[in-house]
């Protein structure tokens, strides 16, 4: 007997230690209370995008790169998506065409046309798209842009004159914005 009273000594002293343990941990642990949820980091956009179609050049042309730069300002008032397409080996309007339509039955509201053989293809290939609105980026240097013959484009073009570079930055964002607000 004596022994079964040893076993169930020790077999309690067993049972209390894992007791004592399991409250000093539980003790130690930091207590951690329910944070307030972080706000969200993504960018939440419209349901609307505006789009640059760059000569092959790319954001390494001046102008393009300043359009981008007004791109993304208005992107960031706006909420717009946005995006850019380079047009692939030489810059001529006949090359420039699927590019082009490519953003237009992309998703594309607004495009922006950066590039004399791009804008002169947005003039001869606008009407085939009429939801959607073309801004095109006149030097007043080539005379296949819209500018040196107003008539030929269409109603959803506008020509938006740039003398400098850094004229693209300004007169896209402003455009950009003043379409999304109406």
């Amino acid at each position: 007997m004596r022994r079964f009273g040893r076993r169930l000594w020790w077999a309690g002293a067993a049972v209390l230690a894992l007791v004592v343990a399991a409250g000093a941990v539980a003790l130690w642990q930091p207590r951690h209370k329910s944070a307030a949820p972080q706000p969200v980091r993504a960018q939440v956009y419209k349901p609307s995008q505006a789009c640059l179609l760059t000569p092959s050049q790319g954001l390494a042309d001046p102008r393009s790169a300043q359009a981008w730069a007004g791109l993304e300002d208005a992107s960031g008032r706006t909420h717009v998506q946005v995006r850019y397409l380079s047009v692939a080996g030489q810059d001529t309007a006949g090359n420039a065409a699927p590019y082009l339509a490519s953003l237009a039955v992309g998703g594309c509201q607004v495009v922006v046309v950066s590039g004399d053989a791009e804008v002169q293809s947005a003039v001869q290939d606008a009407q085939k798209f009429p939801k959607v609105q073309f801004l095109l980026l006149d030097s007043g240097q080539s005379t296949g842009s819209a500018q040196a013959t107003p008539a030929a484009a269409p109603a959803n073009t506008k020509a938006l004159p740039v003398a400098t570079p850094a004229d693209a930055r300004t007169q896209v964002a402003a455009e950009l914005a003043h379409l999304v607000a109406n």
